[in-house]
């Protein structure tokens, strides 16, 4: 599929990506490799949101590690603004890596489990060296707090103090603290109750209204990608088998695949 560069946000082109299952004695070169994406291309433009969805071990996440910067593809090119982010110098790679965040399923395991909750999220702020004054960063910190629901004391409590919701709140804060263009909503949902799940995504969605942010959202579920997307994507065994509107995938599916991802999401 070829797509030009330079009218989307970002863009991957022919990714490709294979893992070593196992290596030759001595010389150490692969022997055999599992190939978990091949050629597949994707895009995504300012403010909208695109579902990835596919069962497990169908290249979803690994495309979205690959598309945020977080890992090396084999084989095609990632590019931001029209620029491709394995050429871009220190200060141009600063800028994508600011602008494109993540969510992930397991926020705890993502928090430093002895920092307080304002250190969780003022700490992508140190990083990419965005706010040296203690005092402002604070404020900074307590307004994404407040943004996203979740009590002012909650600033002073540990990852452990708090049920998963709260957890998912605080990683959505983080996220959002740098003022990013994309976050990476990688099963960002999943591992929540029914009705926490509701609220969580009904806050991406009021972020997302108020911020202009585009979200890749990666689901093995049809269904909640669906609430959530402009645009779907389907992936198995490492390539794009259906892509569409939202509601075209989801209520004319075409692909056998994607019929069964819709059936199964009915069923449950």
């Amino acid at each position: 599929m070829a797509i030009e560069t330079r009218h989307h946000l970002l863009y991957g082109e022919d990714i490709s990506k294979q893992f070593v299952v196992e290596r030759w004695p001595l010389i150490g070169k692969p022997r055999k490799q599992f190939t978990a994406l091949e050629k597949v291309s994707f895009y995504i433009d300012e403010a909208e949101t695109v579902g990835l969805v596919g069962e497990s071990g169908s290249g979803k996440s690994t495309l979205g590690e690959i598309l945020g910067g977080l890992r090396l593809c084999s084989g095609g090119s990632v590019y931001y603004k029209g620029l491709n982010i394995r050429e871009m110098n220190p200060t141009q790679f600063q800028a994508f890596r600011r602008n494109v965040q993540f969510i992930f399923q397991d926020p705890k395991g993502s928090m430093h489990p002895h920092f307080k909750i304002r250190e969780v999220i003022g700490e992508p702020l140190k990083t990419l060296r965005l706010c040296c004054d203690s005092n402002a960063m604070s404020r900074l910190v307590e307004a994404m707090i407040a943004q996203v629901g979740l009590e002012t004391d909650t600033a002073d409590k540990y990852p452990g103090q708090l049920s998963g919701g709260q957890c998912q709140r605080v990683a959505i804060a983080r996220a959002l603290v740098v003022n990013p263009q994309i976050i990476i909503c990688d099963e960002a949902v999943s591992a929540l109750d029914v009705s926490v799940q509701a609220q969580i995504l009904n806050l991406l969605k009021d972020v997302q209204k108020q911020h202009r942010i585009a979200y890749i959202f990666i689901s093995h579920d049809i269904g909640v990608v669906n609430y959530m997307a402009d645009r779907i994507v389907v992936m198995n065994r490492g390539k794009i088998v259906e892509t569409g509107t939202a509601q075209q995938v989801f209520m004319n599916p075409v692909d056998p695949y994607t019929q069964k991802l819709v059936a199964s999401s009915f069923a449950s």
